[in-house]
């Protein structure tokens, strides 16, 4: 099952079309909408745009049912408690700059879901609303985790059914103080560790869709500045879309990791998804 909390904004209708085409991919095409009313957007203009919403499942074939939630002490808490505990499941939520708020994710209602538990999460910033939510070119930047496919298989595999492409990437990040120190020997070493993890990701891959119909590549770059290395990448191979994922250890530690998100959040040529797995 597919849920989606919608703020009944124009741009929760963009992140509603990446839900929509993940209930398709689901086996029991469903998709739960859940609503907080917050009063900043006239409940007419919610409700036109959560009935259009019903319509367009009603013409794929999906089976839609709206919630509209009593406000709690604040809308995530809302949220939560009507999220069930369902690890097959998958949390869709938008993610956004507000107004005297330069942040798109630390403090926001998204971060909060991404850091919940009953399902995995992924928070979408759609700067491109014309793609409809069916990203064919996605980059899949990883941090050299053990758990390999584990965190991102929930999120991935609901984009495989339309899929031309996958760029696998690995940024191994060296002090730039260091780098320029850094013998041939020790850089290729560094780079064929990358490319090792990289490979047996593809492996994995290749036993989940033994008759995948996309390309994977993979490619390692040695860089003191992550993030400026997956918006280059991006920018340069032309990717719809960038596929980040967090922790519980990564959200807590805003000082690092946390401005390196909301650097490529902010200028990011492409849409992001930030997913938290299982």
């Amino acid at each position: 099952m597919i849920i989606l909390a919608h703020d009944g904004s124009l741009y929760g209708e963009w992140v509603s079309r990446y839900a929509i085409n993940f209930a398709l991919s689901e086996e029991d095409r469903r998709l739960l909408v859940l609503h907080v009313p917050e009063g900043k957007i006239a409940p007419v203009v919610v409700e036109a745009r959560l009935e259009r919403l019903m319509n367009d499942c009603t013409e794929h074939e999906l089976s839609c049912r709206c919630e509209y939630l009593p406000p709690e002490q604040d809308v995530y808490r809302s949220l939560r408690h009507a999220i069930p505990h369902d690890p097959t499941a998958l949390l869709v939520c938008g993610t956004r700059v507000k107004a005297r708020n330069r942040a798109y994710l630390t403090d926001s209602i998204a971060e909060k879901l991404l850091r919940t538990h009953q399902c995995p999460v992924v928070a979408l910033r759609v700067t491109q609303p014309g793609l409809l939510g069916t990203p064919v070119n996605l980059l899949l930047p990883l941090a050299g985790h053990d758990a390999g496919t584990e965190r991102f298989w929930p999120v991935l595999r609901r984009f495989v059914p339309r899929l031309h492409s996958v760029q696998l990437f690995r940024s191994l990040n060296i002090h730039y103080l260091r780098y320029p120190h850094l013998s041939r020997n020790r850089e290729q070493s560094l780079r064929d560790i990358g490319i090792a993890y990289l490979e047996q990701i593809l492996m994995d891959i290749d036993k989940r869709l033994p008759e995948r119909s996309f390309r994977i590549d993979c490619r390692v770059a040695l860089s003191s500045n992550w993030s400026d290395e997956i918006l280059v990448l991006a920018s340069r191979l032309r990717m719809q879309l960038i596929l980040l994922g967090v922790s519980e250890r990564t959200l807590a530690h805003r000082l690092f990791y946390g401005v390196g998100l909301e650097r490529i959040l902010h200028k990011s040529p492409c849409d992001v998804g930030i997913y938290r797995g299982p």
